[in-house]
């Protein structure tokens, strides 16, 4: 171990003279460049001209991609079956929307956005006795109407409401309630 203690010492010392030989030569320069003097703006006269300036590019949005019709009619139908749906599902007696109502609902706006070369349709469903009124009909049509607002305000065009069906059965409770069917023809 005694042997070793001249080189560990030695290479420890070499790099400190070497540095503090750097600071006594350059030293001058340190100083200067190192001073808490304020730097003397440099002033100029007129307009500096520039040679390579190039104006920036206006970027456009790109153009939405276009669906067909049946394309978008099959998307219609996995959106409904990866949801377990029918149909965007209400609550019975009301144009409220229940389960995974509110999902499809907004999922379908955003497939059907850009439909092309076709119609959105819309079935209306309700059953019979689920208002008081006995007016089952009139509730349908408020739930498809509600539907069509939506689409239209997501940007879909060409929503049309084709029918309106008062079901004479109540639905067994797997049916998940009444429902507006969306058809892309």
């Amino acid at each position: 171990m005694k042997r070793w203690m001249p080189l560990v010492v030695g290479a420890l010392m070499v790099p400190a003279s070497v540095t503090a030989f750097g600071f006594s030569v350059y030293g001058e320069e340190l100083e200067t460049v190192l001073s808490s003097s304020p730097a003397v703006p440099t002033v100029l006269s007129g307009p500096v001209p520039v040679d390579d300036f190039v104006s920036p590019l206006r970027m456009e949005p790109p153009a939405p991609l276009l669906v067909p019709a049946a394309v978008a009619h099959q998307h219609v139908r996995d959106l409904f079956s990866s949801h377990a749906v029918k149909g965007i599902t209400f609550a019975p007696g009301t144009a409220s929307l229940v389960g995974r109502g509110e999902d499809v609902r907004r999922s379908l706006a955003s497939v059907l956005r850009n439909v092309t070369g076709g119609t959105v349709k819309l079935v209306a469903y309700a059953w019979n006795g689920e208002t008081a009124s006995h007016r089952c009909d009139v509730l349908a049509m408020e739930r498809a109407g509600l539907v069509r607002d939506y689409l239209a305000q997501q940007g879909v065009e060409n929503v049309v409401i084709t029918r309106v069906i008062v079901e004479p059965v109540w639905g067994p409770p797997s049916a998940g309630g009444p429902q507006v069917d969306v058809l892309v023809a």
